[in-house]
């Protein structure tokens, strides 16, 4: 009998919230707007850098994408390979000062140990020489993240790293 209830109130709190939104919204009677599909991988391939970075900024891209390669392949080697000795990573506010920190207690266990796998999204113009990747990560058991790195490369290697939770 629960259920019989349930299936005749969640019509009448679905028409009550149509209802509000109509009204709220000075649409009474108007059918309400369909959502448009969510586009796939953000509508940018990130192997063709976008038309507004700047050079060092593709050059910035460029590196991002070797280490979102080499951590999808669970390349620890290459992962370092990628940070200067003195890079910082800033993750949601854990800061790592430098390339060791970095590995040894961020990237090594919640990321290569995790068999997580980077996806690329978007690559936007950051500030100055920066530029900004957006990523799906999913480990191994499913989980999944969605954020924004925000990379500065001088030099061929990346010296800092801002994520932040999109």
């Amino acid at each position: 009998m629960t259920r019989t209830a349930t299936r005749t109130t969640a019509p009448r709190t679905v028409l009550a919230a149509a209802a509000l939104l109509a009204a709220l919204t000075g649409c009474a009677g108007a059918p309400a707007p369909q959502a448009e599909p969510a586009p796939q991988a953000a509508a940018r391939d990130v192997a063709t850098p976008p038309a507004e970075l700047s050079v060092a900024q593709q050059q910035a891209l460029a590196v991002a994408e070797r280490f979102t390669e080499a951590a999808n392949r669970g390349d620890e080697a290459g992962v370092r390979d990628a940070y200067a000795p003195e890079a910082r990573f800033d993750s949601v506010g854990r800061i790592y000062p430098d390339r060791e920190a970095i590995l040894e207690r961020f990237l090594i266990p919640e990321v290569l140990r995790a068999g997580g796998t980077y996806q690329a999204l978007s690559a936007v113009p950051g500030a100055g020489e920066r530029v900004v990747v957006e990523y799906e990560f999913t480990t191994s058991r499913g989980g999944r993240e969605h954020f924004t790195y925000d990379y500065l490369v001088t030099d061929g290697t990346i010296r800092d790293v801002i994520g932040r939770y999109v």
